[in-house]
């Protein structure tokens, strides 16, 4: 099998694309990822994955795609709004 890192992926539109280092991005969709439930994967997540090549003018797409180390959550999820009366919107607290 070979590995790689998720350069990155939409969890909404289910693809993204795996670094695989001294061979072109692999393309992956959701459905090559070997999970339970909700189908995903994170940016900077460690992955073993096969190799399939692209047919017609696409490129290497990944299939049977195994997490073997994932990244570290993000932190926070309010991307620095600051929250509070107001969020950086203008308000005030008074």
């Amino acid at each position: 099998m070979a590995q790689g890192r998720v350069k990155w992926f939409n969890v909404e539109k289910g693809y993204g694309f795996i670094e695989h280092p001294g061979n072109p991005d692999v393309f992956v969709h959701y459905s090559a990822i070997q999970s339970g439930g909700f189908r995903k994967l994170n940016e900077g997540d460690e992955v073993e994955f096969e190799v399939e090549s692209g047919q017609g003018n696409k490129g290497p797409q990944a299939k049977n795609v195994v997490v073997t180390n994932a990244a570290p959550a993000p932190m926070g999820g309010n991307n620095g709004n600051g929250g509070g009366m107001g969020g950086n919107r203008g308000g005030s607290r008074w």
